[in-house]
């Protein structure tokens, strides 16, 4: 089976589930896949995320949300979508 090159993971406003699965895919992969995450919309990254991150001793207070329209136009060898609304764009 191959493994992606490249991950993204979608959600609404970048600021809860997807930094939470970009963190964690990273940590368990090593970097040696490229790991994105992105909204629909972009938003302050949630407190909420941040303190259950740090109880797995991932850091992501200082992630910057960004929105798709943010993203370069490379393509992704898999997009996971964690909200309808990410789905759907």
């Amino acid at each position: 089976m191959l493994l992606p090159q490249s991950v993204l993971f979608a959600c609404a406003k970048n600021s809860l589930r997807s930094p939470m699965a970009e963190a964690m895919l990273k940590h368990l992969q090593g970097h040696k896949i490229y790991v994105q995450s992105a909204g629909v919309r972009s938003g302050e990254v949630d407190g909420f995320a941040v303190a259950v991150m740090s109880e797995l001793r991932l850091d992501i207070s200082n992630h910057v949300s960004r929105s798709i329209d943010d993203l370069e136009d490379g393509p992704f060898d898999l997009i996971v979508t964690l909200a309808p609304e990410a789905h759907h764009r």
